[in-house]
């Protein structure tokens, strides 16, 4: 196979619970498994309560790390829309957002200010999907549809209990992603032969997952180099703005 650039959309840096990842950990796992650039989002209290100290952990990480920000939208929009103002400012290139962890519904009205500033940065939006009941799919997807110019990625791909509720309606919603943490082989088939290469987006989530675990999983699936450098790096070079 020929050697691709790798891009890892959806890395964790902080710590939380029994997971732990530094910018310098992530670079040597990085650099051990041939990626050239991730883009990372806060974990633990630096995604919940502490952002802008999570933010700031990512924005000074290293160039080849970029930011995925986030802010939690019971801290009210005056915070939150200057707080990405900020992010913006300093190179963030998208928004994080854990409906589970950070306490709203996809749908809540007190995300759509997050959502309007995200679709003029031209930033995608990835949500934490997957964990019942904060975290349906299908409220991402009524969001995706909502704001048809705004590219929304499914985290973790609805793993476990939400992925059922994708193959019926993933492929009408063009503006929706699904990253391959936590995806097994089977479940990237489906979407590629339903909706195709170019909407998913290699990620590893390390720590909860590994880039090494990810990288085998596509590698058996023996895909043509045009949709391996799909998913490795081509899409998240479009939607995330990287040069």
């Amino acid at each position: 196979m020929t050697k691709l650039t790798i891009v890892d959309s959806h890395v964790l840096l902080g710590t939380e619970d029994h997971l732990s990842l530094t910018p310098d950990d992530l670079l040597r796992r990085m650099d051990l498994n041939g990626v050239e650039t991730a883009i990372a989002r806060p974990m633990g209290a630096e995604l919940i309560v502490r952002n802008r100290e999570g933010n700031d952990t990512i924005l000074k990480a290293h160039p080849r790390i970029k930011a995925m920000v986030s802010v939690n939208p019971w801290w009210g929009p005056e915070f939150c829309l200057e707080e990405l103002q900020r992010c913006r400012d300093q190179g963030a290139v998208g928004l994080f957002l854990n409906p589970a962890r950070q306490g709203f519904f996809p749908t809540d009205s007190r995300i759509t200010p997050l959502l309007e500033l995200a679709e003029e940065f031209q930033w995608p939006v990835m949500f934490h999907t997957g964990t019942y009941i904060y975290a349906d799919v299908l409220s991402v997807l009524e969001r995706a549809r909502q704001f048809p110019a705004l590219n929304f990625i499914a985290g973790f791909g609805g793993f476990a209990d939400m992925w059922f509720e994708l193959p019926g309606v993933f492929s009408a919603t063009e503006n929706l992603y699904l990253d391959t943490s936590l995806l097994w082989g089977e479940a990237v088939q489906g979407i590629l032969e339903s909706s195709g290469a170019s909407r998913l987006l290699f990620a590893s989530a390390e720590p909860r997952n590994s880039i090494q675990v990810v990288l085998k999983v596509l590698e058996r699936l023996a895909l043509p180099e045009t949709q391996r450098e799909s998913i490795l790096s081509g899409n998240a070079k479009r939607i995330f703005h990287l040069t």
